[in-house]
């Protein structure tokens, strides 16, 4: 007990200290002034020496003590609506642990830990849930991101004109305004800056996270973004592309049971590709199982939940992603092992009718109308007309030239967002970072990717479950201890609180390799190691150029993928492609 006093004791005089230089970074940056003397909670929101009342930015800003209840600590919270011109209303949330002046204990000031943790949204909403944070000792922050609730149909106007500023305020208005007003906030509450300031999302908060790496690099020590949301336009595009093929060749959506036993069959044909039944393919980009084979009649087909010829062919185009005429890859498909049912259920995903709408700018578009020879076309007017406003593919040199450290966690079997993207965006800044030639070692120096095989988005799925990313992260910025392995867990039940199953998720492009003692149900017999990025794999994963979806050529620079390699590899294999995407075979 007296040894974790002590560590205790010496993480909070390393907070303590990394506050004390924050003051001298934040006046080096021109950032205000902060009062010795913090203010109390109810000052906030009317003091306009605290920035918020007076502010002309701020239409309104209130202050509270919030008292606790149950599970949740009592905490200051803060909410104020940001709102630069008439048509903007950004409603920010900000929770605060008590400071000493009101009565909080235990942290570096108060309740507070010395750091802040802002929280992303999901899907098309924001998030103003600040409990989490706020109970770890965090400045909790959230942002409805300029709308309630989680419609985006009103980013394009009745009379088919964007409306820029929806679009803007929830892609990037909104998240970093909560971020800045959530570091301004406490630094008067508490009279210091933060030592350490965080960033926490999945889906469309990894996004966000990304986001704020590649526009607001200089503001965040570390960031979580798991499952991003990235390359908006192009993978919201891409949910339709199983409906529209389900629609020409079937007629209509495959039964739910026969899309399962599709998903089943694969994974029984793949399974054990990397030495190790478990029920998890671990790279399902090497598994060419082909729907055919559960084509009714055949020898393999199933017992129950077999295929017409038409839909095996659906099938096995859901897999493998949208192309153009010319055969040339669009973007991704859903990986073998992956759940088909939420975007190829009965009804289409709601974000992928209303892409559609963004593309075209028009809230009347129909989705039925577009053939798969026409998808292409619809794809490319996205990415000429909205996509450089919401796909979120910059570079990170400003976050890396801050000393930033960005982890993210992929699910092998993400149903919702092609994890596929997430790979190709890492790829390129490996490319970035070696010249031209992935460098991933590199790389890793702050950046990191873990793909979780089997697991779902943002978790779920047949997969162990990552455990403790957001520890992970803290110890990576605040000790140097940057992550080799993350520890995944299979709970035996959702209350034994035992674990059925656990292995390593490794840095990418290595993967968990068995080593060939002891249960493999145990991560300790397993090392990260080998590299995934084979010619067969990567060459399989280049796009057709942005912004020429219909007919342009294949997209080699700036992606680490060697077109040279690619030609060599289909010499000895036979065509990765289709084409080369130039018009020449």
């Amino acid at each position: 007990m007296k040894r974790r006093t002590w560590i205790d004791s010496s993480i909070a005089v390393l907070v303590l200290t990394c506050a004390v230089l924050a003051q001298t970074v934040g006046a080096e940056r021109g950032e205000p002034p902060v009062p010795q003397q913090g203010a109390s909670c109810a000052d906030l929101g009317i003091n306009p020496a605290n920035g918020l009342a007076g502010n002309p930015a701020v239409r309104s800003a209130t202050s509270q003590i919030v008292a606790a209840s149950g599970p949740n600590v009592a905490y200051c919270q803060v909410n104020l609506v940001y709102s630069s011109n008439p048509n903007q209303n950004i409603n920010i949330r900000i929770g605060l642990p008590l400071s000493a002046a009101d009565g909080g204990t235990g942290g570096v000031q108060g309740a507070w830990n010395g750091r802040t943790e802002g929280v992303g949204g999901g899907g098309c909403s924001g998030g103003l849930n600040v409990a989490g944070p706020v109970n770890a000792g965090y400045v909790g922050s959230g942002t409805d991101a300029g709308h309630p609730g989680g419609n985006c149909e009103p980013g394009v106007n009745a009379d088919g004109t964007y409306n820029l500023q929806f679009i803007n305020d929830f892609f990037r208005d909104g998240i970093k305004q909560q971020v800045l007003f959530s570091k301004a906030v406490a630094a008067r509450y508490y009279g210091m800056r933060a030592a350490f300031n965080y960033w926490n999302g999945c889906s469309t908060g990894g996004r966000q996270g990304y986001l704020l790496a590649q526009e607001l690099g200089d503001q965040l020590d570390g960031i979580l973004a798991s499952a991003p949301a990235m390359y908006w336009t192009r993978f919201e595009t891409a949910q339709m592309w199983g409906q529209i093929v389900m629609k020409d060749l079937v007629g209509g959506p495959i039964a739910g049971a026969k899309l399962n036993q599709a998903t089943a069959s694969a994974v029984t044909a793949c399974d054990a590709a990397d030495g190790i039944t478990d029920g998890v393919i671990d790279d399902p980009r090497t598994c060419r199982f082909s729907a055919t084979a559960n084509v009714c009649g055949t020898a393999t087909a199933p017992a129950a939940n077999c295929l017409t010829p038409e839909e095996a062919k659906a099938i096995d185009r859901i897999w493998d992603g949208p192309r153009n005429a010319k055969g040339d890859r669009i973007w991704f498909g859903l990986d073998r092992g992956t759940a088909l049912g939420a975007l190829n259920g009965t009804n289409p995903f709601g974000l992928g009718v209303t892409e559609f709408h963004w593309d075209e700018h028009n809230v009347a578009f129909d989705w039925r109308t577009v053939s798969p020879d026409m998808y292409a076309r619809v794809a490319e007017d996205g990415s000429k007309n909205i996509a450089d406003v919401t796909d979120t593919f910059g570079n990170l040199d400003a976050f890396k030239q801050h000393g930033g450290r960005l982890l993210t966690m992929v699910g092998g079997n993400d149903p919702l967002i092609f994890p596929l993207g997430v790979i190709n965006y890492y790829r390129q800044m490996a490319a970035r970072e070696g010249g031209g030639k992935p460098d991933f070692d590199r790389l890793q120096h702050f950046y990191r990717l873990f793909r979780a095989p089997g697991v779902g988005h943002c978790g779920g799925g047949s997969g162990p479950q990552a455990q403790n990313l957001f520890g992970a992260l803290v110890d990576w910025v605040e000790h140097g201890q940057a992550p080799d392995r993350i520890l995944a867990t299979t709970p035996t039940s959702m209350t034994a609180g035992t674990v059925a199953r656990s292995r390593p998720l490794c840095p990418y492009p290595q993967t968990a390799i068995y080593n060939g003692t002891g249960s493999t149900d145990d991560a300790v017999n397993f090392h990260c190691g080998g590299n995934l990025e084979t010619p067969s794999v990567v060459c399989r994963s280049v796009l057709v150029k942005y912004k020429q979806e219909t007919d342009g050529p294949l997209d080699y620079a700036g992606t680490g993928v060697d077109r040279g390699t690619c030609l060599r590899e289909a010499a000895r294999n036979g065509p990765v492609a289709p084409s080369r995407g130039d018009g020449r075979r």
